[in-house]
């Protein structure tokens, strides 16, 4: 069995490959217990091939590769992966991002070194084509991951959250907020890591970046997939936004309200309306 199990969705990002698993090719901790599972999306540019060529040079405990129809969306990709995981440990990695060698070494130690933690995640480099930027995340906080999103993609688990039914949702771009926010549902706590594992590296195809021009049902969204995680007020702001009621404004990007940011709301609709009413 191995210890950790690494998730790659690839839809056409051939061209990212080398970066991708290099990056896994020097990691300080090694491979020899580790197992890769890589999931095409129906990619028309030449990721088979590519992978295939990785396959082999890439010495890890095992290195799966799947192909399936077109699906369009990250989050059933991530789910076939993750069904076929044997790891004790997992994570999703975009083939586009690239880990730090010290990646899996200092998250397995985290995680081992503190069993009430379900999981760790750690700061890193959003890279772009103006420069490298350091992101310093916040440390875990349930009241904080109701109104944003904490918690990056890259991060490693321990499989019982999977086991346990959580699932990458289909409707919603947000699929990664959904995610944690199912496993804090279920009771898990994770663990900040203050120092950058990863690279990050936004561009025009990133599937995060379409996300934002989808933020407001995206978000609607994650609040009616998980009701028992909102406040009555938030629940009823993601019904009225998703029916269209012109005073459920999205608010802004990447930010679901709180029960006090929709009381504001609904003042201000009622003065509106009442100083209409007066004239």
């Amino acid at each position: 069995m191995p210890t950790i199990s690494i998730v790659i969705p690839n839809h056409n990002y051939s061209r990212f490959f080398s970066r991708c698993f290099n990056s896994l090719a020097t990691q300080h901790l090694g491979l020899e217990d580790v197992e890769i599972i890589f999931v095409d999306d129906a990619s028309t540019d030449d990721s088979l091939a590519r992978i295939e060529e990785w396959a082999e040079r890439i010495e890890c405990e095992n290195f799966i590769i799947e192909a399936l129809d077109r699906q369009g969306h990250p989050g059933p990709v991530r789910n076939h992966g993750l069904s076929l995981a044997r790891g004790e440990y997992l994570f999703c990695l975009d083939p586009d991002d690239a880990l730090r060698p010290e990646f899996t070494a200092v998250c397995l130690e985290v995680l081992k070194e503190d069993p009430r933690a379900a999981g760790v995640y750690p700061d890193y480099f959003r890279c772009t084509p103006e420069g490298r930027f350091l992101v310093e995340l916040p440390d875990f906080d349930q009241a904080l991951l109701r109104m944003q999103n904490i918690l990056p993609t890259t991060a490693l688990y321990r499989r019982e959250l999977w086991d346990a039914g959580v699932r990458y949702a289909d409707n919603t771009d947000y699929e990664d907020w959904d995610f944690w926010i199912q496993c804090v549902s279920l009771g898990a706590h994770f663990e900040h890591i203050c120092d950058p594992l990863y690279d990050y590296h936004f561009h025009d195809d990133n599937f995060s970046r379409k996300a934002e021009s989808n933020d407001g049902p995206s978000k609607a969204a994650i609040v009616r997939n998980n009701p028992d995680f909102f406040h009555p007020l938030v629940r009823q702001w993601a019904e009225d936004f998703r029916r269209g009621r012109l005073h459920a404004q999205a608010f802004p990007r990447g930010h679901i309200p709180s029960p006090d940011d929709v009381r504001a709301l609904l003042k201000t609709v009622e003065s509106t309306v009442l100083g209409a009413g007066d004239k």
